[in-house]
């Protein structure tokens, strides 16, 4: 009698131990990743992401800039020989249908050159640069604004950079992809880590300025039978917005 009550008493005392290892063994066997609703109080649980929507849209404006660079060892003289030049080039502009106001200057710079040889330093000719900008709105006319430039007198291209200014109906639908973009990603997270995607917190916007392709290049020769073909392209107009979400 006395021997099957300690037997008891032992089997007893395994109990909480046994218990306890199949608690853990059930922990274990499950995900670590805990979904549950926030306690009164605690700060609701969110996700943020960003999303990106782009449309082409034709290109219908070009910004030309070039420049008339002169020397000469007078700064008096490379001013004047430059004030010549700039004065023939804007004629010629105006006179390939280019108006006086989308003809302006976008720099102008005079320095003297140097060298330096063995500590000494020798001074150079004077340069003045005188930078035209020319603005049209027929990207067709590109080409004819740069050989009309050059052929009177610039000797210097700058850049050229096409732009769409009717832009409005392309940045609603670039908006518009942007936060489906962005509810997409957000709604595979959520489900992927096993919650739910709630309302929207917080939107933000951040969009890019409507340009095309642009070159650059720095000296060029004068030439007088030729034409420069120039092709605009289609301009991106592009919105990426940034997206918090309240989780379930």
């Amino acid at each position: 009698m006395k021997k099957n009550f300690f037997k008891a008493q032992k089997a007893a005392a395994l109990l909480p131990s046994a218990t306890f290892a199949l608690a853990l063994l059930a922990a274990l066997s499950f995900s670590s990743c805990v979904i549950r609703a926030p306690e009164k109080g605690e700060q609701a649980r969110t996700i943020s992401v960003s999303g990106t929507g782009s449309v082409s849209v034709k290109s219908d404006m070009a910004t030309i800039n070039v420049a008339v660079v002169t020397y000469n060892r007078s700064v008096i003289e490379a001013a004047r020989l430059n004030a010549e030049a700039v004065t023939k080039v804007r004629a010629a502009l105006v006179e390939a249908g280019f108006a006086a106001d989308s003809i302006t200057t976008s720099d102008y710079r005079i320095w003297q050159d140097s060298n330096v040889r063995n500590g000494v330093q020798t001074r150079g000719d004077y340069r003045v640069t005188n930078s035209i900008h020319i603005v049209t709105m027929d990207t067709s006319k590109a080409g004819t604004a740069i050989d009309a430039a050059i052929k009177n007198g610039a000797n210097e291209f700058n850049s050229i950079q096409f732009a769409a200014t009717k832009t409005a109906d392309a940045l609603r639908e670039a908006r518009t992809l942007a936060i489906k973009n962005a509810a997409e990603a957000a709604n595979l997270m959520a489900k992927t880590a096993g919650a739910e995607l709630g309302r929207v917190i917080k939107i933000e916007e951040h969009s890019s300025p409507v340009y095309a392709a642009r070159a650059e290049s720095k000296m060029m020769m004068a030439a007088n039978d030729f034409a420069t073909p120039i092709s605009a392209g289609d301009s991106e107009v592009a919105v990426t917005v940034y997206c918090e979400y309240e989780l379930k």
